[in-house]
Order: structure tokens, then C-alpha cells, then sequence
């Protein structure tokens, strides 16, 4: 009937694709029925009720009476129940009164005409069970970011040498209760904090560092209320509440011509993931386009390093906008240009403090050096810039060794990610040609 990646595909995004994945099986369901032409079943709810959840196979077409976009979290699970365990479905010709009606209505198009009262009485439901549903996980997460206040201050009042002494239960702990406030970014960002600690020299000042984002996350969002509209929004972005896709590519793009600089590629949460940053060769603007697709299947699009995509970006709203989305169609050419970027680590500094100020809690900042000499210390990577003041580099995967050989000892241009503390190297300019790594 279907793949399990052509029905990931179908939904909406990767959190509504992930919780499908979790109701995918039997104990979620009862009533699990369906012939050729439809599949049905009854998905049961966070409390004693169940979802009454429908697909037509033509199509697809979803139906389910949870107040979620569709096709919802329940539908992607029922798709999924089916396409892999369906002799689970009972085989019959006869329909539930529900489904039933679903189906004729499908055969007069799937809607009904509605009047505009009725149109504007249903969007005034949804938004005010958007904003319930919204003030419930606000007052969680300020309650999360309070605890994580008190562990914060505690943890540096006992001084950050006792951390050493602590085991994994100390960071996973507190991580855990984040993830149960909503905050599950943060509580990954404080459970990686251990890491720090293996034979890092430096890793007392990364600590503090990391923590003292954390206190101005905690801080910043007791006075919420109060700070600039983008501000909010990164703000919540940071604490783990995002825009829609669909809202983000309803506002106005961006047109330009623009260059992939660069991009990662990993696993993070049983997802793979894709960060590939753009130049526009007009506005300047940097861009990250960030996907995450599951299981083996590969991204949907294609960016090679050192090409051109043309066409219309939309950002998410952001006090220092740089995630996007491509809109579509948009055209890729193979027509490298030449980089340009800081001549010296001076206006570096100067312009991601400048960003900084923008958005305090700003994670990667995008960043283009020219004329920078790769140089090897005690195992360690840095690069010089023309006044032998050095940045150090993520030495990872042989990358440095692909520096240093590109460099020969002489100054080249590089691009990559600063993430406050070390430079990450995403690709660099050989022949005049963009070469990632």
C-alpha cells in the first residue's frame, strides 16, 4: 500500500512524523478495520476517550476528530500500523457510520460549503485552543527554567571543580526534569556539559560559559513579556517553541542568487540531519536551511557545495535572521564565485558582537575568513590572520589535515561556523573552486 518513507513524507513535520512513529502499534488502537478503499481505527487519547482516526487509500485523504493539522500524529501511525503489520486489520465491506459519511462526502468533493460566520467561529476555536494549549506549556517551562536557576546557582556556589566528582546521574537528572518542563533542548545542552570535563584544559571557562547562556535563558524568560517582538521569538525558539513551516513560507522571501557556502551532515535523536548555509551573492544575508528526514532515506533536495541555488528564501522571524526556507521551484547551477569575507579576526570580533547584541542567545554564526594560514600546535588547530592573532579550529574526520595540505603553508580563504568557543570548517577555496569537507 504504502512505504514507511513515502508515509513519513506525508507529514507535516518531523515531531508529527516522530510521535506517528510511537502509536504505531496495536496497543494504541482497537477497531482496526479497512478494505481496499479505506483503513479505520480508533487511537486512544491521553485520557479515557479515543480518536477516531480514517484514510482513504485514493489519495491519500486523512480524517480524525483530534484538532491537530492533517494529517495529524494518529493518521501517520494508523499509516504506518498498516504498511507494516496488516494482518492487524480486519478485512471488511462494511463501514462505520463515521467513516461512511466521511467517504460520501469525499465523493462531492471532500468539503462543504461553509458561510463566513461559520468559517470565522471555527478559526476562533482553533486559535483559542492554540492559546490554551500554549499558556499550559508556557507555565511549564517557566517552572522547568526556575529549577534549572536553583541547580545552576547551586552548581557554581559549590565551584565548578565539584562537577568533576559527580557521575551521570548529577547531569542527567536535572536534564530529564527539563524534558519533562518541554525543554528538552536544554536539558541536552546541560547533559553534554559533562563532556567538557575529559581532558579538556580549558573546560572551566566552556562550562561557565554554557551555563551562563542557561541563567540568561532562565532570566530572559521571567521578562518575556517585556522584551522586543523578534526577541520573544528567539527566545522561545531557544526554550523549544518553534513556527510552523507553513507559517514561515506564507511570509515574504527573499530573491537572490545564493551560494552554498557549506554544510554538515549527522544523526541527532534517531534523525538524520542536514545544515547547509547560503550566501546571497546581492543582499549578503547568510541562510541556514536545516532538514531532518528519517530512517535510510535520503534529503529531498540537493545543494552541492560551491553551487548556485536561484531563487526566494523565507526566514523564520528572528531578531538576527538566519534559518530559512527555500521556496519552491528554485533552479541549481554549478557556477562557483569567488569568496569574500574577513581580511582579519578584528572585524570578525567586532561584527559577531554586533550579532550578539542582536540575539544573545545566537548559537552558530556563519563566518568567511580570507587570507588565513592553517597551523598545527600539540595536536591542536588554529588559523592566523594576517596580524598572527589565531582562532582555534575543530580538528575532526582529517579535516585538518585537508587544510593544512590545501594551505601548503601559504594563506587561503575558509568558511565555516563560529560557535562562540572553537571555528568549525566547512569548506574552503582551492583553484578557484569551493571544495567542502
Amino acid at each position: 500500500m504504502w512505504t514507511t518513507q513515502q508515509i513519513l513524507s506525508f507529514s507535516p513535520d518531523a515531531g508529527i512524523a516522530q510521535r506517528g512513529q510511537e502509536l504505531a502499534t496495536i496497543r494504541k488502537w482497537r477497531n482496526l478495520q479497512g478494505n481496499e478503499n479505506a483503513v479505520w481505527g480508533e487511537c486512544k487519547s491521553s485520557g479515557a476517550s479515543y480518536y477516531l482516526v480514517a484514510i482513504e487509500v485514493k489519495g491519500p485523504t486523512f480524517k480524525c476528530n483530534c484538532p491537530s493539522k492533517k494529517p495529524c500524529k494518529h493518521a501517520i501511525g494508523l499509516m504506518l500500523l498498516v504498511a507494516n503489520n496488516s494482518e492487524a486489520v480486519h478485512v471488511t465491506s462494511e463501514y462505520p457510520e463515521w467513516v461512511d459519511e466521511w467517504l460520501n462526502k469525499g465523493a462531492s468533493n471532500k468539503t462543504e460549503e461553509i458561510t463566513s460566520e461559520e468559517e470565522e467561529i471555527i478559526q476562533h476555536e482553533r486559535e483559542a485552543a492554540k492559546q490554551k494549549n500554549r499558556g499550559k506549556r508556557l507555565l511549564q517551562m517557566e517552572a522547568g527554567l526556575d529549577d534549572m536557576e536553583i541547580w545552576l546557582t547551586d552548581t557554581i556556589r559549590q565551584g565548578l571543580a565539584s562537577t568533576e566528582r559527580q557521575g551521570y546521574d548529577f547531569w542527567h537528572d536535572i536534564s530529564a526534569r527539563m524534558v519533562d518542563a518541554k525543554l528538552g533542548g536544554l536539558g541536552k545542552k546541560i547533559e553534554a556539559m559533562q563532556l567538557l570535563q575529559g581532558g579538556n584544559i580549558n573546560w572551566v571557562d566552556k562550562m561557565l560559559s554554557q551555563m551562563t547562556d542557561l541563567y540568561l535563558v532562565a532570566k530572559g524568560f521571567k521578562n518575556l513579556g517585556k522584551l522586543p517582538p523578534l526577541l520573544q521569538q528567539e527566545l522561545l525558539s531557544v526554550a523549544g517553541i518553534n513556527i510552523k513551516k507553513d507559517e514561515v513560507i506564507e511570509q515574504d522571501g527573499i530573491l537572490d542568487e545564493w551560494m552554498v557556502m557549506g554544510q554538515i551532515e549527522g544523526v541527532e535523536d534517531r534523525l538524520n540531519f542536514r545544515r547547509v548555509w547560503l550566501q546571497g551573492q546581492k543582499t549578503k544575508q547568510h541562510a541556514l536551511i536545516l532538514d531532518y528526514v528519517f530512517g535510510e532515506g535520503g534529503f529531498s533536495n540537493h545543494f552541492p557545495t560551491g553551487s548556485i541555488l536561484k531563487g526566494v528564501l523565507c526566514f523564520y522571524p528572528s531578531s538576527f535572521p538566519l534559518r530559512a526556507i527555500v521556496r519552491l521551484p528554485f533552479d541549481i547551477i554549478n557556477e562557483s564565485q569567488p569568496l569574500s569575507g574577513f581580511i582579519d579576526f578584528k572585524k570578525f570580533t567586532a561584527a559577531y558582537s554586533k550579532a550578539l547584541v542582536a540575539n544573545p542567545w545566537l548559537l552558530d554564526f556563519p563566518v568567511c575568513f580570507e587570507n588565513v594560514t592553517p597551523i598545527k600546535k600539540k595536536n591542536q588547530l588554529f588559523i592566523l590572520d594576517k596580524n598572527n592573532h589565531q582562532l582555534e579550529v575543530l580538528n575532526q574526520d582529517q579535516n585538518g589535515w585537508k587544510l593544512l595540505a590545501m594551505s601548503g603553508g601559504y594563506p587561503i580563504k575558509i568558511f565555516g561556523e563560529w560557535t562562540g568557543d572553537i571555528f568549525i570548517p566547512l569548506s574552503a577555496e582551492s583553484e578557484g573552486r569551493l571544495v567542502g569537507f
